[in-house]
């Protein structure tokens, strides 16, 4: 029989065990989220740190619906209150299957004054998912607010919700709200409960160049229509009070008509042109990123190719380029912003090669090294060797996200099947993170 002072030691030694195991495993710095290209699922992990060492175990969402990954995939998805939405699209206009999923991310954040800590006691489950014929074959999935918008291509529409509403527990609770708009490949800038700005993408005919302005919230029921001077358009955001476009000629912009009180005929569409490339055919963009009051986007090819800025708040709003040299068959991603710990704001692009992928880099780029709030001396700053793309059609690129803290990104590498972690303050690769499959996009959670 041991005696008590046995079995004290013997407690206490169990004890001091199960903290080494605990910390051996280290503390949670993000709970990280990817799409796994090669089985159409969404995985995630825990990053976490211990000293000098990072990992990341891979494991996936019970409930999280089976694709047909010859005829469905993933699209975007984005990120509120703890709660993340999915995409889904299918390859026959929705006519096999489309819509979203919601999951909830296990996490819980505790505000703490002026900031706030998370914490992940529950493993993610799939809150809901609707995937049918009737959804329009969503591609494109944007996060305005506290809004949820999910551009229904073939529906020739919206549909809007908040994680507030897809928690409503009432099973006849209104969760989401469709809204006609737009038009062929869907992209849009939303100024919440106030006005959606709906773009077509034809290039020719009469939708070409055409933009919906649609009203929301108190102003539901107003809509008139503008026009771009030339069409294809695939890109929209909003900044201070301004809508930004994509067409196939430049970009442009318009106020945001925050009370609908315009009309097709009083509204003026401005252009700015990015300039002609090679072969003297207009420059353009696709889609846009916005630090604070800039909006930024990439355009251009190899020895056109080019970063380009918008600041959003000047009264006459025009385009600042620096040049980005790139080898054959490289293009630029679209642009992840930051402003770091240390407050450097810096734009994150991948240079991707279509023909050698062994050949792509991370370009980091300085957006305003003297921090005067103006980005005129904007330099390249850094190129970094990442792991190989794996391109097909729209899928199989790389992807980034800025960690919580903002002090380093995390990036897939679909190639290779990994997740680096590289430091936002000297740009060295921290980690380099085995995962199964092929992750594309990611999010990051956590802080």
């Amino acid at each position: 029989m041991k005696t008590i002072f046995q079995r004290s030691c013997l407690l206490l030694g169990l004890a001091l065990a199960s903290c080494a195991t605990a910390d051996a495993q280290g503390r949670t710095r993000a709970r990280l989220f990817w799409q796994d290209d090669a089985d159409a699922t969404v995985r995630y992990g825990d990053f976490k740190r211990q000293g000098n060492e990072y990992s990341l175990e891979a494991k996936t969402i019970d409930g999280f619906p089976a694709l047909d990954v010859a005829e469905q995939s993933l699209v975007q998805m984005q990120a509120d209150s703890g709660l993340i939405l999915i995409g889904v699209r299918d390859q026959a206009d929705g006519t096999i299957g489309s819509g979203w999923v919601a999951i909830e991310s296990g996490g819980v954040e505790e505000p703490h004054g002026d900031h706030s800590h998370w914490k992940f006691p529950n493993a993610p489950s799939v809150l809901r998912s609707v995937i049918d014929t009737e959804q329009g074959n969503p591609a494109h999935l944007y996060h305005y607010g506290r809004s949820f918008v999910l551009a229904n291509d073939k529906s020739s529409g919206m549909t809007i919700t908040t994680a507030q509403r897809l928690r409503d527990p009432k099973p006849s609770a209104d969760r989401t709200t469709f809204v006609l708009g737009g038009g062929g490949h869907i992209t849009l800038a939303i100024a919440e409960d106030h006005v959606a700005y709906s773009t077509w993408i034809d290039r020719s005919g009469e939708n070409s160049g055409r933009v919906d302005v649609v009203g929301l919230g108190s102003n539901n029921g107003k809509r008139y229509e503008i026009r771009c001077p030339s069409g294809g358009l695939h890109g929209a955001t909003i900044n201070e009070g301004k809508v930004f476009l994509a067409p196939a000629d430049g970009v442009c912009w318009v106020p945001a008509d925050m009370q609908m009180t315009g009309s097709a005929d009083d509204v003026e569409v401005n252009h700015l042109a990015i300039g002609k490339g090679s072969e003297d055919k207009p420059l353009r963009t696709g889609a846009f990123a916005n630090l604070k009051n800039h909006v930024l986007f990439t355009a251009g090819k190899e020895a056109d190719c080019r970063l380009c800025w918008i600041d959003a708040s000047s009264p006459a709003p025009a385009i600042s380029t620096l040049l980005i040299a790139l080898d054959e068959a490289e293009s630029l991603s679209t642009p992840v912003v930051v402003e770091t710990r240390d407050r450097r704001k810096l734009a994150l692009t991948f240079a991707e090669n279509r023909s050698d992928s062994s050949k792509d880099r991370l370009i980091v780029v300085d957006l305003d090294p003297n921090d005067d709030g103006n980005f005129s001396d904007a330099k390249q700053v850094q190129s970094i060797a990442v792991g190989p793309n794996q391109i097909e059609g729209h899928s199989g690129h790389h992807t980034a996200t800025v960690l919580p803290g903002h002090r380093q990104v995390a990036l897939t590498n679909p190639g290779e099947g990994s997740i680096w972690i590289i430091s936002l303050t000297d740009f060295t690769v921290a980690a380099k993170l085995d995962v199964p499959g092929t992750p594309t996009r990611l999010i990051a959670l956590g802080g």
